[in-house]
């Protein structure tokens, strides 16, 4: 079974939310529900979500947790590293900017390579460190596709000059991913979709 993938484009900074549907039952998965809360609770319409999926804490990719996690009664998933971003403002960067972001839903935090089986649909968790401590890529189905997060962009990465950024580690997931086989669809943060492995 191959999930279908759509995108909602949100907020400012032109962020990808991801839905990965299971189209035999309509259930499906949202990565990154970054602003926007109402507008990718009308693109889900009568479809059945399970969960929210984050790729890190930043909060261009948390702010609308909590309006549809509570619309829809599902839980939302964080590496455990990155888990601590979603209530400091200072530390999902959004201190600098006129509206504070805190997630009031409690995560359910992530290790690398935990699998998950979220409305019929099989990921693995792959931890990628480097734009985040906590930043991590999700590998759906059968090696069909990758949702990257700020980790990997079509033509570049993530920026590493957070407070918790480091290019060492970015270099080292980057490596991961490039040598992925065989090749899949990245889906990334932001932009163009690209590809990942040789």
């Amino acid at each position: 079974m191959q999930a279908q993938i759509e995108i909602v484009k949100t907020g400012t900074m032109d962020e990808n939310c991801y839905f990965a549907v299971n189209p035999d039952t309509q259930e499906l998965f949202i990565v990154d529900p970054g602003d926007d809360g109402q507008k990718i609770i009308q693109a889900v319409s009568q479809r059945k979500p399970v969960a929210v999926l984050l790729t890190h804490g930043h909060f261009d990719h948390i702010g609308a947790v909590d309006e549809v996690c509570s619309h829809f009664g599902i839980p939302v998933y964080i590496h455990e590293l990155d888990a601590e971003k979603l209530i400091d403002p200072v530390k999902n960067e959004s201190g600098t900017m006129e509206r504070q972001v805190v997630v009031h839903t409690v995560p359910k935090t992530l290790v690398d390579k935990q699998e998950l089986l979220l409305g019929g649909i099989r990921v693995q968790v792959v931890h990628t460190p480097g734009h985040s401590k906590g930043s991590c890529c999700y590998m759906v189905g059968e090696e069909q596709c990758v949702f990257t997060g700020d980790t990997l962009f079509l033509g570049g990465y993530g920026r590493t000059d957070f407070w918790d950024g480091s290019f060492k580690d970015l270099k080292q997931s980057l490596r991961m991913l490039l040598f992925l086989e065989p090749k899949r669809i990245a889906y990334p943060g932001h932009g163009d979709f690209t590809y990942a492995g040789r």
